[in-house]
């Protein structure tokens, strides 16, 4: 854990302001939070990560009156709050104020930057107000899907869309060129049968991404780009594939019961194994028996 991880988790609202948080949830690299603002005059403390604000809501007008700054936070739009500077915010409001707001470590960005062959400390993310970005929206949505889904399977999934979306804002918001930024070839020869003999080993265990790429000697931001590349799917899916694939073996070869081999194979529960079973085989594990 880097040294400032204890401080980073920290939130720049209020508890009682907070719907639901990723917290407890160990995710590495950035937290989400869904937020209800009840207030039109708020001030926010220097923070030591990066803040990006989705709109959930009605749209509304923003004033930064540090910097003067102001716009307009519509559907879909995006704020870029870069790491450390302190804000006191204005609001003009024309109904509920719901934001997702996720927190993204200075240090995921910087890794990302690394990888890509940037000096991190030459890139930037320049603060901005109400971006429209539909690519950027859709990593945050999908953030907030595993935010509200509680699956305790989603940190290894929510830790890549951490990856995606630090490569895509440097690319597209930041002070690099997208010509910087290499594009991912696919993992080094050797790396996939040590990641999915990692994943075979340890099915039944609370997978992070961290753990997988350590098993392939690479970076987390480097393995996630290149392992779909590679597979065509993202690690989370396919960390789910084996697990279905698995229980579907004992299923037929055992006489356990669904919720014991669920908890062998590494979901949470029978109904949990039932769904994913379901989605990817089209049948219920109990017809397929």
């Amino acid at each position: 854990m880097p040294e400032n991880e204890a401080v980073t988790r920290v939130l720049d609202v209020p508890p009682e302001h907070v719907v639901l948080s990723s917290r407890d949830r160990h995710w590495r690299g950035l937290d989400a939070a869904e937020i209800l603002h009840p207030l039109d005059e708020f001030a926010v403390p220097a923070l030591p990560r990066h803040v990006l604000v989705f709109n959930l809501g009605t749209p509304m007008e923003a004033t930064e009156r540090r910097s003067g700054r102001a716009g307009r936070l519509g559907e879909g739009g995006v704020m870029i709050l870069p790491a450390g500077l302190p804000r006191d915010w204005h609001l003009d409001r024309r109904g509920e104020v719901r934001h997702l707001h996720l927190y993204l470590d200075p240090w995921l960005v910087r890794g990302v930057a690394a990888e890509a062959g940037l000096d991190p400390d030459r890139v930037e993310l320049p603060e901005a107000f109400g971006v429209r970005d539909p690519r950027l929206e859709h990593y945050g949505l999908s953030l907030l899907s595993e935010l509200r889904s509680g699956d305790p399977l989603g940190r290894i999934s929510a830790e890549g869309l951490a990856t995606v979306l630090a490569v895509h804002l440097l690319r597209h918001h930041s002070t690099a060129t997208r010509s910087a930024m290499r594009e991912p070839s696919g993992l080094p020869p050797a790396a996939p049968g040590r990641a999915t003999d990692y994943i075979e080993e340890n099915l039944a265990e609370d997978l992070s991404l961290a753990a997988v790429a350590r098993a392939a000697s690479l970076s987390p931001y480097h393995f996630a780009r290149l392992f779909k590349a590679s597979t065509g799917s993202s690690p989370h899916q396919y960390v789910i594939r084996r697990r279905v694939e698995r229980a579907r073996r004992l299923l037929t070869t055992t006489d356990w019961s669904l919720a014991f081999i669920a908890q062998e194979v590494g979901f949470a529960s029978g109904s949990h194994l039932a769904r994913h079973f379901r989605r990817l085989l089209g049948v219920s594990p109990s017809d397929y028996r």
